[in-house]
């Protein structure tokens, strides 16, 4: 390219200005800011503290919550039962356990009861809490909590115990496994001792005087609460398969619910309590009250 009009001099002059704005920006400073004065990213943030829920972190399956039951129970860890006294009369306990009636204190305000309770238990020692279906230890753990101790766990499930020291849990849905008559009449469905099982767990005296033809009488009182193990060796025998549909029935639900939870917690998976009231006649004609 040819440039009209040059003259040397002015091409001099230029590129003396072009060196000394290179040098110039060159030779300032890079300043970079200073770590407190710049903004923190998300990732850089300090995380906020989290406060976990004892009620998400302590409650647990029933392998969990046995597995702490290791070393003299009232020494190495505590038990505190959270039925109501007919519940244990019916169902049995853990021997050495503490009974505080959670229907009668805890859940009417009283939580003196856990301090007057367990007066000489170290505030940091193994606490392990229970009821009957899992629901009176999720609202009551939080009071213990607050009531400074610090190591309590509770049991989620419906709880089953010997007088041999058995203890165990299953999960059960009173919505779909505790049905009234129009859903549980159904299930009497083909033959008995093939297509479905019936279990009369009322006393030997009741079942003598009528019941449903063909059905096994097994009254939680004197079976299930005395030797589970012998129990469920006659039941396994009577109904080998694990999935088979079982009813249960008593007077009005309360012995049926415990014979239900000694199956589950073996592994019955088809185990329904009838949650109604019912007689029997000589004759094996049930009606609904």
């Amino acid at each position: 390219m040819v440039f009209k009009n040059f003259k040397p001099d002015t091409m001099i002059v230029a590129l003396i200005l072009v060196i000394s704005l290179i040098t110039g920006c060159s030779s300032q400073p890079i300043i970079q800011p200073s770590p407190s004065s710049s903004p923190q990213s998300p990732s850089s943030a300090p995380a906020a503290a989290t406060i976990q829920d004892p009620i998400q972190t302590n409650i647990l399956e029933i392998e969990e919550w046995k597995a702490k039951m290791t070393g003299e129970i009232n020494k190495d860890y505590y038990v505190i039962d959270l039925r109501t006294p007919g519940e244990i009369e019916y169902a049995t306990a853990i021997k050495g356990s503490i009974n505080i009636d959670a229907n009668e204190t805890l859940a009417k305000g009283n939580v003196a009861i856990i301090a007057e309770k367990l007066a000489d238990v170290p505030k940091d020692a193994l606490i392990l809490l229970h009821c009957r279906s899992g629901g009176r230890v999720k609202a009551s753990l939080a009071k213990f909590t607050e009531a400074g101790y610090t190591n309590v766990f509770g049991l989620d499930g419906w709880t089953v115990f010997d007088a041999k020291g058995y203890m165990s849990a299953a999960k059960i849905n009173p919505n779909t496994e505790h049905l009234k008559p129009e859903a549980w009449e159904p299930k009497i469905n083909g033959k008995i001792g093939k297509d479905y099982y019936v279990i009369d767990s009322r006393t030997k005296e009741l079942y003598d005087a009528g019941h449903i033809e063909g059905a096994m009488n097994l009254d939680s009182s004197v079976t299930f609460t005395v030797d589970h193990a012998v129990t469920m060796a006659q039941v396994e025998q009577a109904i080998p398969e694990k999935d088979a549909i079982i009813l249960v029935h008593c007077g009005a639900g309360t012995k049926a619910r415990i014979v239900q939870t000694h199956l589950k917690a073996e592994g019955y998976t088809n185990v329904f309590v009838l949650d109604n009231p019912i007689t029997i006649d000589k004759d094996g004609n049930y009606r609904f009250e």
